[in-house]
């Protein structure tokens, strides 16, 4: 159990590789989808076997590898993925817009507390917003390709409620790195900022 968590984020790691091949040559081929869902679940189940195998916590390792994972994932849907949902040049923008907040905030966490496992906080919102993108993508895929021929109402309306999510929970996780005195990437949500500072505090004092 141990290693099945990491195990499983490098599986997720290593998929991003085909994933982005597959997405650039074919687009939204069913093989490449697969793959996708396959590196997705693994992001949904590896802290949890990671978790219940070390009482509770995860590993520094494993959630520097987690960290790593889960940006090759962000950066394989900005380059490879978003490209083959042949959004409106202005949904198509405003989701790089987006992305470059999140790369952003990423490097403020990893710039001032110079820790990898910063450029990723896993909050409840930031969680919340790896399912919207997840469903997001699948939703494109059967929408817009299995159903209809091409981005519809219904594809459209989801990619603006994506982008708004960006916006607003990529906030949260910026405060968090801008008001944390250390790192600790498994804070929750931004109202435990107090009792982490505290932590730091202790720990300096010692």
């Amino acid at each position: 159990m141990k290693h099945l968590a990491n195990t499983l984020t490098i599986l997720r790691l290593l998929l991003s590789v085909p994933i982005a091949i597959i997405f650039a040559i074919h687009g939204f081929d069913t093989f490449g989808m697969i793959l996708f869902i396959i590196a997705c679940v693994t992001d949904m189940i590896d802290g949890t076997i990671a978790r219940s195998a070390n009482n509770g916590e995860g590993t520094k390792l494993g959630q520097t590898l987690d960290t790593v994972a889960d940006m090759s994932l962000v950066v394989v849907a900005a380059f490879f993925i978003l490209p083959a949902m042949e959004l409106s040049a202005t949904l198509y923008w405003l989701c790089i817009a987006g992305f470059v907040y999140k790369v952003l905030s990423s490097l403020v966490g990893y710039i001032k507390h110079k820790s990898v496992s910063m450029l990723i906080i896993h909050t409840y919102l930031m969680k919340s917003l790896g399912y919207i993108l997840f469903i997001w993508v699948v939703v494109h895929w059967v929408f817009a390709y299995l159903i209809f021929d091409g981005p519809n109402a219904i594809t459209n309306g989801y990619t603006i409620f994506v982008i708004a999510s960006i916006f607003i929970l990529t906030t949260e996780e910026l405060l968090i790195s801008l008001l944390l005195k250390g790192p600790s990437s498994d804070i929750r949500t931004i109202f435990r900022i107090k009792q982490e500072n505290l932590k730091f505090e202790v720990g300096d004092r010692n």
